[in-house]
């Protein structure tokens, strides 16, 4: 007796710009889904993606949910409509993958996040770098003490200025991904939040922003802009027992792990300890590296499969953090 195949996830990409086309892509090279169309206002655009991943075009994005009933959709519109088009597919009962920020404003995004739990829909936002195995394998060494206590942690994520965001914001574009990784490898939130930004090149936003945040043990520094002349990528962590450096971009990491003696002394009537220090041990991580995006789809579409839990709650705090007024 035959066993019955599986039916293929149906999945669509609303929005096929600067990152929807890659969702596009990876949704076409993973075997059991089923891309069933894509929809944008600019149809030169849209049309031409539809033919090269062989698929369907719509303009309307309602008209492809309605027609073609997929299982899943990605959300990759500029942040302003994410509020609307989530709205949309929560109501017509989709599960979405939304590209990070949740959305422009804080009551926005909880109002997404009570709809998708009042429709029973799952909604993940796309924080990319939560899928890097690079931070996995980094969430690993901090889980099992490898550092010792973590004290500081410095981050930049610096480059050339977004040519396809004109209306970005360097706060929710570029530095929420720091603040959501930074959440994450600690699991807790900032009890502090200080902010510096500047407008170095243009005059009617800011293209550099650096965070100062404060957590229970730990002091954190992001760096971001957007007129380095070249794109970093990087997270240091410094802990009591070692020190790591993490590139995003290559998935590398290398880890120092400190070498000292601890000895007891006495000096002008006051005993303390002191620590001699010797060349550390260092040595780089191994890292299967793969790519982030694909790996955040493949969890998504087992999420929707295996009917596990999606909380999107993540997103929506570092969203605080990014909008603070301090």
């Amino acid at each position: 007796m035959k066993q019955k195949t599986a039916r293929k996830l149906r999945c669509a990409v609303i929005g096929v710009g600067k990152m929807g086309k890659h969702h596009v892509r990876v949704y076409s090279e993973i075997k059991d889904v089923e891309l069933v169309g894509v929809a944008d206002l600019n149809e030169e655009l849209g049309k031409e993606t539809a033919l090269k991943y062989r698929t369907k075009y719509y303009r309307k994005f309602e008209d492809l949910l309605d027609i073609e009933k997929p299982d899943i959709v990605s959300i990759c519109v500029p942040t302003s409509f994410h509020y609307q088009v989530g709205k949309i597919c929560i109501e017509r009962h989709v599960n979405i993958l939304l590209e990070k920020p949740i959305s422009t404003t804080v009551s926005e995004g909880q109002k997404l996040l009570a709809l998708a739990k009042k429709n029973n829909i799952k909604m993940l936002v796309g924080h990319i770098e939560r899928h890097n195995p690079a931070v996995k394998k980094l969430k690993e060494l901090l889980d099992k003490k490898k550092l010792g206590k973590v004290t500081s942690i410095i981050v930049r994520r610096v480059g050339g200025f977004p040519s396809q965001n004109r209306d970005a914001n360097i706060m929710v574009d570029l530095a929420i991904h720091d603040i959501d990784i930074v959440n994450f490898l600690l699991e807790e939130l900032p009890r502090e939040i200080n902010i510096n930004k500047t407008r170095v090149h243009t005059e009617t936003r800011e293209d550099a922003v650096e965070f100062f945040l404060k957590y229970k043990t730990c002091s954190v520094y992001i760096q971001t802009n957007w007129f380095t002349p070249v794109k970093i990528r990087k997270i240091n962590i410094t802990g009591s027992e070692g020190y790591v450096e993490l590139d995003y971009i290559t998935q590398q990491i290398v880890f120092f792990k400190s070498n000292y003696e601890k000895f007891r002394e006495t000096v002008k009537g006051f005993s303390d300890y002191i620590l001699r220090f010797s060349e550390p041990d260092l040595k780089e991580i191994p890292v299967i590296v793969k790519e982030p995006l694909k790996e955040e789809l493949l969890y998504f579409i087992e999420c929707v499969k295996t009917n596990k839990k999606v909380d999107s709650q993540f997103a929506l705090d570092a969203l605080k953090v990014a909008l603070s007024r301090k």
